[in-house]
Parts: structure tokens; C-alpha cells; sequence
């Protein structure tokens, strides 16, 4: 065997793999029968899309190729809830973010899948952008001056490390 068999094994037996993981995760038909353009595991790490525009920095677990463009796809190994978690489709905005500063292609949508059930179709908006890009200037507004935001539940203060300055000062 040369090189190349060589090449085309290991490719094929990845690919493979891949397609093995999507279809366990009981992602949409349309999204699994796609190329994944970026994967992010522990045997192969790869590196995190940038936007030096939002300064934002984010690793999604694929960003797949599909009919309807690039879509990112996060998996989570929580059991499925009945609606996600906000904090989760944040998260999957940013990532939509990315891809649009980073490859130039706005996603239309992308996907959140939970332990148990069908993955969850998170639209990308507008609105949605500039919901995240608007909670990305507080955040760094509260970083910049050192005070911590006024919780929305107190026993969020007992657990936080600032705990001594109740809620104050970063």
C-alpha cells in the first residue's frame, strides 16, 4: 500500500465515524447527509473562529455545509428540555456570528441538540445579532468598570468569588 490508499482509508474510515455520530445524535436528515466543513473533538482539536470586529472568540462542535449554507451544530450532553436553554442559543447566535465574520456566509439557522430527542432549529436573526452584540457591550461595559450587575436571583452572589463585596465590585 502507498501513500495514498493509505490517505483514502483514513479519510473514509473519518468520514465514516462522522456520519456514525450525526446519525446517533438524531440529527435532521437534511443536515447529516451534509459535509461537516469544521469539527471540534478532543482527538483532533482545531482552531477557534475570531472576529476581531466583536471580539469574539468561539469553537462550535461542527459547522456543517448544507442545502441551506453553513450551519453550526452544538451538541449538548444534558438530557433534552422542553424548550433550550437561553443560555444555550446564545451561545449557538455566536456562533452564527462567526461564521458570518469569519467565512462570510450568513447562517440562516443552526441547530442545539440534547440528549434524547430531536435537536432544536434556532433561527438566526437580526434581531437576534443585535441581541447578542447588545449584551456583549454590558457585559464589557460591567468588566470595564468593575462593578458586578444587579442579580436576578441573590443566591447567585453566595456562589460567586466576589461574594465579600455583595454584588459591587468586580
Amino acid at each position: 500500500m502507498n501513500r495514498l490508499d493509505i490517505m483514502i482509508i483514513v479519510v473514509s474510515i473519518i468520514l465514516l465515524i462522522l456520519f456514525v455520530l450525526l446519525k446517533s445524535t438524531k440529527v435532521p436528515t437534511q443536515v447529516y447527509k451534509s459535509k461537516a466543513v469544521y469539527s471540534d473533538h478532543k482527538e483532533k482539536p482545531i482552531e477557534a473562529l475570531f472576529s476581531p470586529k466583536y471580539g469574539l472568540v468561539g469553537k462550535p462542535d461542527f459547522i456543517l455545509h448544507t442545502k441551506d449554507g453553513l450551519l453550526p451544530l452544538e451538541i449538548k450532553h444534558s438530557n433534552r428540555p422542553n424548550q433550550p436553554y437561553f443560555s444555550h442559543v446564545m451561545q449557538l447566535v455566536s456562533y452564527c456570528l462567526l461564521i458570518e465574520e469569519v467565512k462570510g456566509i450568513k447562517p440562516q439557522y443552526g441547530f442545539i441538540q440534547y440528549k434524547g430527542g430531536r435537536p432544536f432549529s434556532i433561527p438566526y436573526t437580526e434581531k437576534m445579532k443585535s441581541f447578542l452584540i447588545k449584551t456583549m457591550q454590558e457585559m464589557r461595559g460591567y468588566i470595564n468598570s468593575g462593578e458586578c450587575p444587579k442579580p436576578t436571583k441573590m443566591y447567585k452572589c453566595e456562589r460567586c468569588r466576589n461574594r465579600e463585596n455583595k454584588g459591587q465590585i468586580l
